[in-house]
């Protein structure tokens, strides 16, 4: 009963699931299970949107296969995680969906690769803030330096991991050019070499931080 379910949402993140069909609700709350969330699974909205008034921040995952099964309520909340198990091959739901939740995660909800809700509920890597493009950072650390556009292309490459022949095939030139360029770069920085160089790096952005 309830309270069984109350018990394990004290344990574990809850996950609500508005789902009609039987099927695809058992399916994604074993898989759910499997994720650590402590599913909560109904199948109409008005039950559906109560247990959300009780559960603020749960992971909602709703069973949407045309667009009026979608809450109103569910559109203004981009903050909160959203998955919509939906027909994937259904293109014009899946593009009305996009444009009215974008904040949404699409699930097809045939749910047929046993990782399919892992890899939504899995968030992407952190990416920069807006504006916040790692080669934008990198130009504005080494501007004092007065390096050309090609050496600058050359230390962004550098700083992300590159080798110099990675590099070289990159900008299309040599291998000895690129080593040139890195070589003229640590004399300009002051450094002697690439460890030292993601040093400064990083000493410049702790510097701005402060």
């Amino acid at each position: 009963g309830l309270m069984h379910e109350n018990q394990a949402i004290t344990r574990s993140p809850t996950a609500l699931l508005l789902e009609r069909d039987p099927l695809v609700r058992e399916r994604a709350c074993l898989m759910l299970e499997a994720q650590g969330f402590a599913p909560c699974a109904v199948g109409a909205t008005a039950l559906f949107e109560e247990l959300q008034r009780l559960l603020p921040g749960s992971l909602r995952i709703l069973g949407v296969t045309s667009p009026n099964q979608l809450p109103s309520a569910v559109e203004d909340e981009g903050e909160q995680p959203l998955l919509l198990l939906v027909p994937i091959d259904d293109r014009s739901l899946v593009a009305h969906l996009r444009v009215r939740v974008p904040h949404a995660r699409l699930v097809d909800r045939e749910l047929r690769e046993p990782d399919s809700i892992r890899r939504a509920v899995t968030p992407p890597p952190e990416l920069p803030p807006e504006g916040q493009d790692p080669a934008d950072a990198i130009r504005r650390a080494f501007s004092p330096f007065g390096l050309s556009e090609r050496q600058l292309q050359v230390v962004e490459l550098a700083l992300l991991g590159q080798s110099s022949r990675e590099i070289a095939r990159r900008i299309y030139v040599s291998e000895l050019t690129v080593r040139n360029h890195l070589h003229a770069i640590y004399g300009r920085v002051g450094v002697s070499g690439r460890r030292e160089l993601l040093g400064r790096f990083v000493r410049g952005l702790l510097e701005r931080e402060a």
